[in-house]
């Protein structure tokens, strides 16, 4: 799949990337100072910040993540690694947590002995994302 211009290029509001996300636009600038990773932190023009299809995808991971529980400070870190330039190759992430532990396993295939764990199919959400964002991209150049 090609990766479209918005992929790269810093497209979307604050209030469109929670929006795509899923989350409120509050949780998202929660998110934003607890300090992710410098490459996530948007690109800011006039005062309003923009961000990157992809650092779009880094948000979806971090919401997925907490969702299952993992907090919020491990969530951000762990996503960065999977929020590459690139569409993920691998198809599934597997997260397990016990007791204070939380494990984050690449996979092609799902193992057998996964449960109890959060799977997320990465290149699926990542494709999805796309059509979304297409949608939000397309409507904000009219």
């Amino acid at each position: 799949m090609t990766l479209p211009a918005f992929w790269r290029q810093p497209s979307f509001s604050v209030a469109e990337t929670a929006d795509l996300v899923g989350v409120s636009e509050v949780t998202l600038r929660t998110w934003l100072t607890r300090a992710p990773p410098g490459d996530f932190l948007g690109t800011k023009t006039a005062n309003r910040i923009f961000f990157s299809c992809r650092e779009v995808f880094y948000y979806l991971l971090v919401a997925h993540l907490s969702d299952y529980g993992v907090p919020i400070r491990t969530a951000l870190y762990a996503a960065a690694q999977h929020a590459n330039e690139s569409l993920p190759v691998d198809q599934w992430l597997i997260v397990r947590t016990a007791r204070d532990v939380t494990e984050f396993e690449l996979a092609e295939d799902i193992p057998a002995t996964v449960a109890p764990a959060l799977i997320l199919p990465l290149r699926s959400l990542a494709t999805g994302l796309i059509e979304r964002a297409a949608v939000v991209y397309a409507t904000e150049g009219s």
